[in-house]
């Protein structure tokens, strides 16, 4: 067994460990992808985020679920894809300070980082 986790960060554009971190979910343009084991985080690639329709969020929390993601770390996102997530077993965090996905995965590391709950989430996309 091992006690590696896959983490997803929304990122701008092409995406990237130091990228610059996409504020929505549904509208990410890509996903960063990184791996913590042992403590450590490695970078694990990047997933094109698909485009943002009808139905688009719950799109992409199915695409970050084939990809082994067990954490995201986000800004914003709506109830339909936070549900989602939550079906998937995977967690969604809050962190509205980090600029890029390194430092969220940093902050997720020292433990700095809090459930993402109603009170965050946007509505009226």
């Amino acid at each position: 067994m091992t006690d590696r986790i896959r983490i997803a960060v929304p990122t701008e554009a092409e995406g990237g460990i130091d990228a610059v971190r996409s504020a929505h979910f549904g509208h990410a343009g890509s996903f960063t992808l990184v791996d913590v084991e042992g403590g450590v985080p490695t970078p694990a690639g990047v997933v094109v985020n698909p485009p943002h329709e009808h139905g688009g969020c719950g799109a992409t929390v199915g695409l970050l679920a084939q990809h082994g993601v067990q954490v995201a770390i986000v800004v914003g996102m709506g109830g339909g894809p936070r549900a989602a997530m939550a079906s998937h077993g995977m967690q969604a965090l809050f962190d509205d300070r980090s600029a890029t996905p390194r430092q969220a995965v940093e902050a997720y590391l020292t433990g700095g980082l809090s459930t993402f709950g109603a009170d965050h989430q946007c509505s009226g996309h």
